[in-house]
């Protein structure tokens, strides 16, 4: 808790800051890597990410920055964004998701880089998160690993493309290896509309 609201799982706090080192061009000639690059730079599919210190609970809680690697993994492993509750084990055939209301339903293939969360989570996160009062919810059949965010480099420069907007890239897409990653992608699958009235009304009757 910090001044009265719950941290979610995947926020970033003040102590957790995080670097770019110097970017090198990768021994295959094929993208971009650290000079001083270690195994966990990069993810199960080989995407080179920024590096951030780990120190949930030190500082401030930096609403509504999130941690890179909690949040890769709250979406490789559907935990909860909120609590860090395993989604699967509460339900193993679909997980909730809470994302921003953009003025229609969530639509099959819709893109995100928002983790699933637990139902009782989604009623705190929706009273709490000025992002989503207006919301849109969905249970999802098939959240399917997409790609990720980040930061463009220059093929030629190796640096930074201009500008302040991250790249959405897929995996399969060969700019990835010209990425430095910040979040990973979810494409939603099966999705049916979810109602957080209903789910608030099913809690009230326990």
């Amino acid at each position: 808790m910090q001044g009265g609201l719950p941290v979610p799982y995947v926020t970033a706090w003040t102590a957790e800051t995080h670097t770019v080192p110097p970017v090198v061009l990768h021994r295959t000639r094929q993208g971009i890597g650290y000079a001083d690059e270690v195994p966990y730079d990069r993810d199960m599919e080989g995407v080179l990410w920024i590096r951030q210190a780990i120190a949930p609970g030190s500082g401030r809680a930096l609403f509504p920055s999130v941690h890179a690697l909690r949040q890769r993994r709250a979406i490789s492993r559907m935990l909860c964004q909120v609590c860090g509750a395993d989604t699967l084990e509460q339900d193993p055939e679909r997980q909730l998701f809470l994302l921003k209301d953009v003025g229609r339903p969530v639509g099959q293939g819709e893109l995100t880089t928002a983790a699933p969360v637990c139902p009782p989570c989604a009623l705190i996160a929706v009273r709490h998160c000025p992002h989503l009062r207006k919301h849109v919810a969905a249970w999802v059949e098939r959240p399917v690993t997409w790609g990720v965010t980040g930061i463009p480099y220059d093929r030629r420069t190796l640096l930074p493309v201009p500008g302040d907007d991250l790249a959405m890239v897929a995996y399969d897409d060969p700019a990835v290896r010209w990425l430095v990653a910040t979040r990973q992608v979810l494409s939603l699958e099966g999705c049916t509309a979810a109602s957080l009235s209903d789910l608030s009304a099913t809690a009230g009757a326990r």
